[in-house]
């Protein structure tokens, strides 16, 4: 498992999240909720090992800490949801197939082009391609990485709703198969469809909520917790 305990993050004299824990159990899909400028981008880094923001608490993921780098970040992978992750000169079959070999990853390379449509785009590079084109590619180059903790900002930015619904059904069979994966997202109907539980980010603090044992759909909850907001 995936777990962050007494963590605090923030910039500056501007503090996120203060004293949070978080448990990610493999087989589950887990949606990050919030309004712009809440944490989320910022809690996803710090669950993979990131630098940038300041943080206290700890952190173990299957026994791995965050000063082991490499084995870190063989279980846990972050994705942007801005294309930062992407090389403008690099075609979209280059990427895959450097993850592939970054990765040592059992999957062909070609089949996950396939499998995500982005072997309609292979031959372009990256600076050729459209939003949802490159979002199509990192959400490739995580399935590629295998690994046990996907960490996914924004998954769903500017995908068509066939490529939703797409995306939406490969992750939940990565969960199925084990792994266990996060995601922020927007679009509250498709938290509602894919995820296990939703976590809130509230007053510097996290709110759960398990689907299962209510009627409460994400919006409606959204906007209870964020009225002033919207």
């Amino acid at each position: 498992m995936l777990i962050a305990t007494h963590l605090s993050l923030g910039y500056g004299r501007t503090v996120l999240l203060e004293d949070v824990s978080l448990t990610l159990e493999p087989g589950t899909v887990t949606g990050l909720v919030a309004p712009n400028g809440f944490g989320k981008t910022t809690l996803l880094r710090a669950l993979a090992g990131i630098d940038g923001a300041r943080a206290r608490g700890a952190l173990d993921v299957d026994g791995t800490g965050p000063r082991d780098g490499s084995a870190l970040r063989r279980l846990v992978f972050y994705a942007p949801g801005d294309a930062t992750l992407l090389y403008p000169n690099l075609t979209a079959r280059d990427h895959l197939r450097m993850a592939a070999r970054l990765w040592a990853s059992p999957l062909d390379p070609d089949v996950v082009a396939r499998r995500t449509g982005t072997d309609a785009f292979a031959h372009k590079r990256v600076r050729a391609l459209s939003q949802g084109m490159k979002q199509q590619l990192t959400l490739a180059i995580a399935y590629l990485t295998c690994a046990r903790y996907l960490l996914l900002d924004e998954p769903m930015n500017a995908l068509d709703p066939t490529n939703v619904q797409l995306h939406s059904q490969i992750l939940r069979g990565i969960a199925r198969r084990g792994a266990a994966v996060v995601m922020s997202s927007h679009i509250l109907d498709n938290i509602d469809a894919i995820a296990d539980r939703i976590v809130f980010i509230k007053d510097r603090g996290l709110i759960e909520h398990d689907p299962a044992h209510s009627t409460a759909r994400a919006l409606e909850l959204y906007r209870r917790l964020y009225q002033s907001f919207t």
